[in-house]
């Protein structure tokens, strides 16, 4: 394998981890907004449970 060749597989794994890593970050940011939601959930139901 040559230079050119070992820099077209390095390019190639380098797009595919960068995909990876916009999906990740997607699903990070999903989490979130489900975490919040179960906090403010448990927060409400919490407060409603005291009155």
């Amino acid at each position: 394998m040559n230079e050119t060749e070992k820099i077209a597989v390095l390019e190639e794994e380098n797009r595919k981890l960068k995909a990876d890593n916009d999906k990740l970050v997607e699903i990070m940011a999903q989490l979130r907004v489900t975490l919040n939601r179960l906090i403010f959930r448990y927060i409400s139901d919490t407060k409603e449970s005291e009155a």
